[in-house]
């Protein structure tokens, strides 16, 4: 699926280079969701800094597309 959506995105900002799994579902009491359901960009980015960091060091767990 992440093959087919980097080929129909119309520019770099929106293609998808490389993805890794969350070990875990994004938490209200880490508040990575708020109470209306959205996704908090803030919070899953500081909460998850280590798997961004590995994103960009290609490390074992990222898909690369």
């Amino acid at each position: 699926h992440l093959a087919a959506a980097a080929k129909e995105a119309t520019g770099s900002a929106a293609r998808v280079r490389r993805a890794i799994i969350l070990p875990h579902a994004p938490s209200l009491d880490r508040s990575e969701v708020t109470e209306k359901g959205s996704l908090n960009q803030r919070a899953l980015r500081e909460n998850n800094a280590d798997l961004i960091a590995a994103l960009y060091a290609d490390a074992d767990g990222v898909i690369a597309v």
